[in-house]
């Protein structure tokens, strides 16, 4: 059993202006449907990533604010130089359209402090900041956030012109309850995730009132949720509202409930919260009360773990959060999208649906165990599988295409990723015969087909992109009707003439794992064609998707 200390204030109108400032859990807003408990951060999609959430918090009985924050790692915003050091711009704007139409939308324009340059490429710092709906005037709706980075023009000649930022956008329904009451019981708000903060201190016994100011919680809110290796103790803060004309003085006051447990129920943790001298008070004279609360993590394992509050007793409502445990110094520095990625990779089917489901604690111990079932040499301490893999992932970020949340993103990246590196490589940047990608498309289905280097050896075509197996005067091509029909269906594309790469495996190449790839030992030949003429490759064709001819 805990013994807290509860702060008998009502949250004032300048305790709301410092949200603008921290990102806190949202409760009551749930992605497709309202009128229940958000478990899960909000995640922010589009050129870059981040978490968005939202926690409603009244100012009176019938006045509610809601409060919208959002995280970014700061390798994922850009930078602009300036006096005092690198500097990050951005822009947010949010609205909640009404049922009948009515919309509420804020705006705010962030500067990020002056960081260095180890800073701001950091993927364990990250920048936090929002904005405060006031007054929002009806209680469910549909909220879009949407954030710009105006420091980071998109890439691509037509986004350069339209002047294109990067930008992360989520939405979700929301919703909120009729009142911060309950009819019968106590009612608990959307809870406060904090890191770091000094608990003993602002107990109202040890501290002078006029030393606490309205804004003491900003420096500790801790938007990721994310424990163990940071801080190995959850610490929470919160305000418990008594029903309508407040406790009766010689009421038995029931405490809360804390039970936080695994989503398989494998883990599980109870705990009770006992209102003090000060928190009575509140509660008795029909306001609000603070709860800090702080617990022990050091005997749950990593993963994703649901958080619920309740008054006990059974009268009253409830709230429920969520939070993740890590314990391992790697799954703190690695960015979360190199995690998915590695996911979309080795996973299909409902392993991926569970692997996207789940927390990134969560991801990164079903990696792990993934990584464990196909360590070739469970007594050796390397997992040779894994390093391998990494390897591979390193020489893909760097000349294949680079590989982002959802993968390799060019084709030749995955089957590296997958294969391992090509037996031989044949690469044509800039072809100057016509004929070039159509005898490529041929060698990918004929083993034996012959190589035809110079423009003599090729022939001469009946016309202007002739099939290899008619031209005159030159090394013959074997026929290939899998090849033939390729080339009819882009016969008079741009793409006919771009540049393109020929992978060749002399057997089936080295699989890790079993994969799309890897079900055959015959050698594999891989077609990749740069459709956009910009250096991306696209797979075209392959003997193991085909077939042999």
């Amino acid at each position: 059993m805990a013994v807290v200390d509860l702060r008998p204030t009502c949250p004032s109108r300048s305790f709301f202006r410092f949200f603008f400032l921290l990102t806190v859990l949202g409760v009551g807003l749930v992605p497709g449907f309202a009128g229940g408990s958000l478990v899960h951060q909000l995640e922010g999609s589009g050129q870059f990533h981040s978490h968005v959430e939202v926690i409603n918090r009244w100012r009176t009985e019938e006045r509610l604010d809601v409060l919208v924050l959002v995280e970014v790692s700061n390798v994922d915003l850009g930078f602009q130089k300036e006096e005092r050091g690198l500097v990050s711009r951005l822009n947010l704007e949010v609205e909640i359209v009404g049922p009948d139409g009515r919309v509420v939308q804020e705006k705010n324009q962030i500067r990020t402090v002056a960081l260095s340059s180890t800073e701001a490429g950091s993927q364990t710092l990250s920048q936090v900041f929002g904005l405060v709906l006031e007054d929002v005037p009806f209680r469910s709706g549909r909220l879009v956030c949407r954030l710009l980075d105006l420091t980071r023009r998109r890439k691509g000649v037509y986004n350069q012109y339209r002047r294109k930022n990067y930008s992360s956008q989520s939405v979700c329904d929301w919703s909120a309850e009729q009142s911060p009451r309950h009819a019968s019981g106590l009612a608990i708000e959307d809870p406060l995730f904090l890191v770091h903060a000094p608990m003993k201190t602002w107990n109202p016994d040890n501290v002078a009132k006029e030393s606490v100011r309205s804004d003491w919680l900003q420096d500790y809110v801790h938007p990721s949720r994310r424990y163990g290796v940071e801080q190995e103790s959850l610490q929470l803060a919160f305000p418990v509202w008594p029903p309508a004309g407040g406790i009766p003085f010689d009421e038995e006051l029931p405490g809360l409930l804390v039970h936080a447990f695994s989503p398989d129920m494998t883990y599980s943790f109870n705990d009770t919260i006992e209102f003090d001298r000060r928190g009575r008070s509140a509660l008795v004279a029909g306001r609000p009360a603070w709860v800090f609360y702080e617990m022990d993590l050091n005997q749950l394992p990593d993963g994703l773990y649901h958080l619920a509050l309740a008054p006990l007793g059974g009268q009253g409502r409830g709230v429920v959060a969520g939070f993740e445990v890590t314990w391992r110094l790697a799954g703190m520095g690695r960015h979360r999208d190199l995690v998915q990625g590695e996911g979309y990779t080795i996973f299909s089917g409902s392993d991926l649906e569970l692997f996207l489901e789940i927390g990134l604690s969560e991801q990164e111990k079903m990696l792990e165990e993934f990584w464990f079932e196909h360590d070739p040499d469970p007594e050796n301490p390397g997992n040779t599988a894994y390093l391998e893999f990494q390897s591979r992932l390193s020489y893909v970020r760097g000349f294949l295409g680079g590989f982002g949340p959802h993968g390799a993103v060019d084709d030749r990246g995955l089957v590296h990723l997958l294969l391992g590196p090509a037996d031989e490589v044949q690469i044509e940047p800039m072809p100057m015969n016509f004929q070039a990608q159509d005898d490529a498309r041929v060698k990918v289905f004929h083993k034996f087909a012959p190589d035809r280097e110079s423009s003599s050896d090729k022939g001469r075509a009946g016309s202007l992109g002739g099939a290899p197996h008619e031209s005159k005067d030159g090394i013959p091509m074997p026929y290939s009707r899998l090849a033939e029909a390729q080339r009819q269906s882009i016969l008079f594309s741009a793409s006919h003439n771009f540049g393109f790469v020929l992978w060749k495996y002399d057997a089936g190449g080295r699989s890790l794992f079993p994969n799309r790839f890897s079900r055959t030992n015959l050698g594999a030949r891989f077609l990749f064609i740069d459709r956009t003429g910009f250096g991306q490759y696209s797979l075209e064709s392959s003997n193991l998707l085909q077939g042999e001819e």
